[in-house]
């Protein structure tokens, strides 16, 4: 690559993080509603042409915004996923830095909310949206497979890709019951139900065929 493309590509991808990060500075401050593009290029020293030139729409600053937030949360995950560590221990770690993350800076997950609900009324956003979390959810379904062949478990059709979306689930469920009433929902509790669904999962054949199916007809009574 010629030097000259090299320079404009340093500088283009330069501005982009700038912007990023003006982003989140003005979006935390004023909501998504409320942020306009005028505000986050002033905060990031840009003209806004360079923000559409960049992104195009508020929607899609919030929406990169999101997908780099999750990018990194994937690679905190896969960091502290370790297979040393008893099954039911693993996802102590990555639980407790997801809910720590929460408790140093909840403006990106209040975000994510946001952004949640705007996407229920555009199509295009929840595609993107939901485009975003697959990454997060092939991760755990990754955790979930090598977990099982750890512990000398049967491959079960769809049992990981179930327990991916409940982790999903849990991960972003509890943490919007925490922000609303913080003495209610300790941070511990992510960790802890994941480890009782493993052990549950790991030691009992039905419950692990339900999981798998949970439209299972006849399920076991525990």
């Amino acid at each position: 690559m010629p030097r000259g493309d090299f320079d404009r590509s340093a500088r283009k991808a330069q501005t982009r993080s700038s912007l990023l990060a003006a982003a989140a500075r003005v979006y935390a401050r004023r909501g998504f509603g409320g942020a306009t593009l005028d505000e986050v290029a002033a905060e990031a020293g840009f003209t806004k042409g360079a923000l559409y030139s960049h992104f195009g729409s508020k929607e899609n600053l919030l929406l990169a915004l999101m997908e780099e937030h999750l990018a990194s949360q994937v690679a905190e995950q896969i960091a502290l996923f370790d297979r040393e560590r008893t099954t039911w221990e693993r996802p102590l770690a990555g639980s407790a830095r997801w809910m720590e993350q929460l408790e140093q800076d909840p403006d990106p997950f209040r975000l994510f909310v946001e952004l949640w609900v705007y996407a229920q009324r555009d199509e295009r956003l929840r595609e993107r949206l939901a485009g975003g979390l697959d990454a997060l959810r092939d991760t755990f379904a990754r955790f979930a497979a090598e977990s099982a062949a750890d512990a000398g478990l049967e491959a079960t059709p769809h049992a990981n890709e179930q327990f991916a979306n409940v982790m999903l689930g849990l991960g972003l469920g509890l943490p919007m019951l925490r922000l609303i009433d913080r003495d209610s929902v300790p941070a511990s509790l992510l960790g802890a139900v994941l480890s009782v669904l493993i052990r549950t999962a790991e030691t009992d054949a039905e419950a692990r065929k339900l999981l798998a199916d949970p439209d299972l007809r006849g399920a076991p009574t525990f």
